[in-house]
């Protein structure tokens, strides 16, 4: 019973940090279009495109595909490619004046992420955490 309350637990604070992404992620979403917006409707342009890479903290190919995929649906960035072994993304920003800064703006943004998705302290029998 006390596993199964625990479990529960584990559930509901999972549930918890999945709405607070939730709503994180549209956070980011809002701003990156009205960045975009803006800048395609002023004259002036602020684009500086460059492509970082970013070494991964996700471990399973469910969290990378993830991270992949909600960078990639964000105005502004594009996902090139992703190395499994050793776990690095590439990433095409539009807005990447400061390539140490962008890429530690994508390392928050996975940590959050990861944070959202995982279980804490529940480990799986080949050594990834889910």
């Amino acid at each position: 019973m006390n596993n199964v309350l625990r479990r529960f637990g584990a559930e509901l604070a999972r549930a918890g940090r999945l709405v607070y992404f939730g709503g994180y992620f549209s956070y980011q979403l809002v701003v990156a279009s009205l960045e975009v917006a803006w800048d395609v409707l002023t004259p002036r342009s602020r684009l500086q495109p460059g492509i970082v890479a970013l070494p991964l903290a996700s471990r399973t190919p469910v969290e990378m595909t993830l991270l992949t995929n909600l960078v990639s649906l964000t105005p502004g960035t594009l996902t090139v490619t992703v190395n499994r072994d050793p776990g690095v993304l590439y990433v095409h920003g539009m807005y990447a004046e400061d390539p140490e800064a962008f890429r530690k703006e994508l390392s928050t943004f996975e940590r959050r992420m990861l944070a959202a998705v995982r279980l804490k302290d529940r480990h799986v029998p080949n050594g990834e955490v889910s």
